[in-house]
């Protein structure tokens, strides 16, 4: 802490030494209701976990009523066959396009 400093707080201490009694008694009365209003707008202690209580359970309902999920093939040779049936079928027709290309190009 450099002079200033120091000699700043020297003079708040002394000033704060030197209050008169109604300003004391004032700045007391003022921190007692000020205490009393923080004390009484607190939310009461059950209140966060009933609340996450209630939100785990409607998320848990959420996902028990859910419609489910459509089961979708997890082997690729299902997809292709599945999908591009017309394709495999066609793979002659396919083999003689590239044929013709190359012959061409």
């Amino acid at each position: 802490m450099n002079d200033f400093e120091k000699q700043m707080q020297k003079v708040l201490r002394s000033s704060e030494r030197e209050l008169d009694t109604e300003t004391t008694q004032r700045l007391v009365q003022s921190r007692i209701n000020a205490l009393n209003a923080a004390s009484k707008r607190r939310m009461p202690r059950f209140f966060v976990p009933a609340t996450g209580m209630a939100l785990a359970s409607v998320l848990a309902l959420v996902l028990v009523l859910s419609p489910s999920v459509q089961d979708y093939p997890s082997n690729q040779e299902e997809i292709l066959l599945s999908e591009g049936l017309d394709l495999y079928e066609d793979m002659d027709f396919y083999y003689w396009l590239a044929d013709e290309e190359n012959l061409q190009g």
